[in-house]
């Protein structure tokens, strides 16, 4: 992490619905959690690390570290696109 940099852990769903899962990196057994409460909605996503501060302006990054939920060959880049979209509507 660099220095200064909020960095949290989050599942991001196919469609950019997220929810954090904390500052510190999930155990296996909450990212069992996770990946069972989407696939017990028939959703798919992806465990992700966040960087940047959510709600400023300035930028945030996500990287996918895992698949999780349904068994899915959703693309990355679209729940990407619909995640900024959503924290532009919730910091704006």
């Amino acid at each position: 992490m660099i220095a200064g940099v909020q960095q949290r852990w989050i599942v991001l769903g196919a469609d950019g619905r997220h929810v954090s899962l904390g500052r510190t990196e999930p155990s296996e057994p909450e990212v069992v959690a996770a990946s069972d409460a989407l696939a017990a909605q028939g959703l798919s996503g992806w465990l992700a690390r966040m960087q940047g501060d959510y709600y400023s302006r300035g930028k945030v990054t996500l990287e996918p570290l895992q698949r999780i939920g349904i068994a899915h060959d959703a693309d990355w880049q679209a729940a990407l696109a619909a995640f900024h979209a959503a924290r532009q509507r919730a910091t704006h």
